[in-house]
């Protein structure tokens, strides 16, 4: 084990002994559980970063980031000081392949004690991961703040079957030298980059513009536009651990040390303001889910496309503090797309993205591995819609969900989005 693997492994190490190792156990069905707290802001709920590295053929490491903002300190303890208890809990499933079949490999749970005098702006704890090579794993992870009930459960795909994947390097931060837990970087922003395996001296970074496609429309049938096979441009580095990287320009950047493989580390740079909504193109981009095509047009052509796009609120709402609200919503919810489902493109333009902004945070949410199931109801006259999101493969990301299209969607984003014209933020029901 080198000398950076043996101060990752004494990190997590460190950190596992400060709380306590309990027996596993299954945690109820993701239908008995409604999850869609975590994708509402206005409710209190946990916000948890996640990492996997694989230090080498036979360890891997999941670094959890908890925000201590979202825990709830008290006093009502033997010590009588502020603390909050935290609760982590894993399982590892392998995905049945032609080599093996599926089934529970690993699994863990955790109780730490965070006490408020010691605490930072965030937490991180690392668990090890019993994982072997050759396989695609499951990781369901579920984070509770035992005080204050609330919850989060996760899943990553955990690779094993590539020594290339984007698991095998670590994205380190080049002051404390720790996991710096994302993949968007703005330009300026510097970080360095570990690979997991000796030998590699060169690294090729193939870049791409970004993607500017925008979602289907929900009730479309028609095909979706296949991802860029080959890069725009590609560069030659040469790579150790102490090599500075950065982002100079917006678009995606793979890094690879295998050049045959299809396989490498993906990390984006969408702008300076993102995730914010800062620029007039931020404004305008978004106004796409409720303008007709000549309306977007026309607002694109304004030479001064700021007074064009308020003037368009202004259009659906005549009272100026109204609009003022109807604004903020719906930007508001731009902003939380953004953080909540940024995969290879920005979020908003994602199809999670889409559902959010213009029907909201979901009232029910279902989760697994492969699929999230959002659904809207009103109980006041029985309305529902529910919109599936499965897993698509991606090969610069395993966080693309692609909305199951329908034509009975129809009928409910035109209602959606004749609310947003009138002026109302959109509400089953209301």
């Amino acid at each position: 084990m080198n000398s950076y693997n043996k101060f990752l492994y004494f990190f997590f190490l460190v950190i596992i002994t400060a709380g306590c190792a309990l027996p596993a156990t299954r945690s109820r069905s993701v239908k008995e559980r409604n999850l869609a707290d975590i994708y509402n802001p206005s409710r209190p709920t946990l916000h948890p970063d996640f990492t996997i590295v694989h230090l080498n053929d036979s360890l891997s490491v999941f670094y959890i980031r908890l925000f201590t903002s979202e825990l709830l300190f008290t006093d009502a303890n033997q010590l009588g000081i502020l603390r909050a208890k935290i609760r982590v809990s894993y399982e590892l499933e392998r995905i049945a392949d032609d080599k093996a079949h599926g089934g529970l490999v690993d699994s863990s749970t955790i109780i730490k004690n965070i006490d408020k005098a010691d605490a930072k702006s965030s937490q991180v704890i690392g668990l090890p991961l019993k994982a072997p090579v050759g396989h695609n794993y499951s990781l369901k992870i579920e984070v509770s703040d035992v005080l204050r009930r609330t919850f989060n459960e996760s899943y990553r795909i955990v690779n094993r079957t590539s020594r290339f994947s984007d698991q095998n390097f670590n994205i380190l931060s080049t002051i404390s030298n720790y996991p710096t837990f994302t993949n968007v970087f703005a330009q300026g922003e510097m970080f360095k980059l570990h690979f997991n395996q000796m030998g590699y001296d060169t690294v090729v970074i193939e870049y791409y513009n970004l993607d500017r496609t925008l979602p289907r429309p929900v009730f479309s049938s028609a095909p979706e536009l296949p991802l860029k096979e080959y890069p725009d441009t590609s560069y030659f580095y040469s790579f150790n651990d102490s090599i500075i990287f950065e982002l100079p320009q917006p678009g995606i950047y793979q890094f690879k040390v295998d050049v045959d493989s299809r396989e490498g580390l993906t990390l984006f740079n969408f702008g300076d303001s993102f995730p914010k909504i800062k620029t007039t193109d931020d404004l305008l981009g978004p106004l796409v889910y409720l303008t007709t095509s000549s309306e977007f047009r026309d607002i694109r052509m304004e030479s001064n496309r700021k007074l064009a796009i308020d003037n368009f609120w202004l259009k659906l709402n005549s009272n100026i503090e109204s609009s003022k609200e109807l604004i903020r919503v719906y930007y508001n919810r731009v902003l939380y797309s953004n953080l909540y489902f940024t995969s290879y493109k920005e979020g908003w333009k994602t199809d999670r993205g889409m559902i959010y902004i213009i029907f909201g945070p979901p009232r029910m949410l279902e989760k697994g591995i492969d699929y999230e199931k959002w659904s809207y109801f009103s109980r006041k006259n029985s309305q529902h819609i529910e919109f599936t999101f499965y897993r698509k493969d991606n090969k610069f990301t395993d966080y693309d969900f692609q909305l199951d299209r329908n034509i009975n969607s129809n009928s409910f984003w035109r209602e959606a989005v004749q609310s947003w014209r009138r002026g109302k933020i959109y509400s089953m029901g209301t």
